[in-house]
């Protein structure tokens, strides 16, 4: 059956969450597959399915599954307040999964974690529809521009809940507090009555003040005239502070064990300096700032850094790019080949990235999930890719041209 669609929008109007420069909407198909796996379909349903569009500027989202559909604002009351509790369930099993990939030490585990718990931030509650009757959300993994995620993304969906509890914290309760605030005010008349009756001895001392500069004059010129007889005794007051600078030696040696460094054994950082051959993918520092994947154009092999994988021999993987698209070939076992088209781009932390959007068909009827290719530029060297064929498994491999 054909599954609904809800809305489209512009990458523009929302900010797009992710981890490592990999964003969430990026992952959909994984993290909802991995629900589905996982056995946990209820919180899966929750998410729509995204669908960029060529550019990738805009984002249809599409129900998981078909039903009538109906927007928030047009919701009643009862299905608002089901739609969040079966969000609650979800957002409850979301966190459970996250808190077990905190465990472990695996970067893919790692990674997904951090992905799915930003899955369910969402701009405002019009991103929600019932379908059915169950609670779908659409721009999953986007908040609105200078927003910050929040604690409880279901928040803005108890707005409605929060303002019928409004009434209760009766307004009459800073009423009382201006009583007092009448009371004191007499007070302050009576204090400035007060204090103006002792301005008139304050004037009568100020003439006597006077007085006493003369004073302190008169003993400072003393002072001075009793200073010459002062001198001698001046002397051997000078000579104690001389010892005690020598206690002060043995601090300098207490410290003299701490001087040996443990940093100089980073000098040999620098010594990994493998010089990238002429076939080696390499990020040019110009083509990442303007956003261009001419540099990627022609023919290029990709080879998994492990002598075997669990699905059997060491695959060949081929790809034909040009203009950021092309297609991706793969062969394995007994000569079984599978293709499937792909796209390129590089994100905004100047990673590259290349995936495609279905599972490669194969010559033997089936269909093999095809690596999503990672790769970063190190300061010198080639690029360092990874292939990440789910959330659980993930593999160094090196990316050589072919031909142009």
């Amino acid at each position: 059956m054909v599954k609904p669609f809800l809305r489209s929008g512009s990458l523009d109007d929302v900010l797009a969450l992710g981890e490592n420069g990999q964003p969430v909407y990026a992952c959909a198909q994984q993290l909802r597959e991995t629900l589905r796996i996982r056995q946990q379909q209820q919180a899966a349903d929750c998410l729509a399915i995204p669908q960029p569009n060529e550019t990738g500027t805009r984002i249809d989202w599409y129900s998981p599954f078909p039903g009538k559909v109906t927007s928030w604002l047009a919701a009643s009351d009862a299905q608002r307040v089901q739609a969040v509790h079966l969000l609650e369930q979800g957002l409850a099993t979301l966190r459970l999964l996250v808190s077990q990939t905190q465990t472990t030490e695996h970067p893919s585990h790692c990674l997904f974690g951090a992905l799915l718990a930003k899955a369910m931030q969402i701009p405002d509650a019009n991103h929600v529809y019932l379908v059915d009757g169950k609670p779908v959300l659409t721009f999953w993994g986007f908040i609105k521009p200078q927003a910050q995620c929040q604690d409880d993304p279901l928040a803005c969906l108890r707005t409605a809940e929060t303002a019928k509890e409004k009434p209760t914290p009766i307004a009459a309760a800073p009423r009382p507090m201006a009583v007092p605030t009448a009371k004191t005010a007499p007070e302050p008349e009576v204090k400035p009555s007060v204090a103006a009756t002792p301005t008139q001895p304050r004037r009568q001392w100020q003439r006597y003040v006077w007085i006493l500069p003369a004073l302190m004059l008169i003993a400072l010129l003393a002072g001075w005239l009793s200073q010459p007889s002062a001198p001698p005794a001046a002397p051997p007051e000078a000579q104690p502070p001389a010892p005690p600078q020598r206690t002060v030696t043995p601090v300098f040696k207490l410290q003299l064990p701490l001087a040996p460094a443990t940093l100089m054994p980073a000098a040999p950082v620098p010594i990994i300096l493998p010089s990238a051959d002429k076939h080696d993918l390499v990020l040019p520092a110009d083509s990442v700032k303007a956003g261009s994947t001419r540099f990627l154009n022609g023919k290029w092999r990709a080879t998994v850094a492990l002598k075997d994988l669990p699905t059997g021999k060491r695959p060949s993987l081929q790809y034909r790019i040009n203009a950021g698209k092309g297609s991706a070939s793969i062969t394995y076992g007994d000569g079984i080949s599978c293709r499937v088209p792909i796209e390129a781009g590089l994100m905004q932390s100047g990673n590259l990235v290349i995936n495609s959007r279905t599972k490669a068909r194969c010559s033997d009827g089936s269909r093999y999930q095809m690596p999503e290719i990672i790769c970063k530029q190190n300061e010198t060297g080639p690029a360092e890719c990874v292939g990440r064929y789910d959330a659980d498994t993930v593999y160094p491999m090196m990316l050589k041209s072919e031909s142009k």
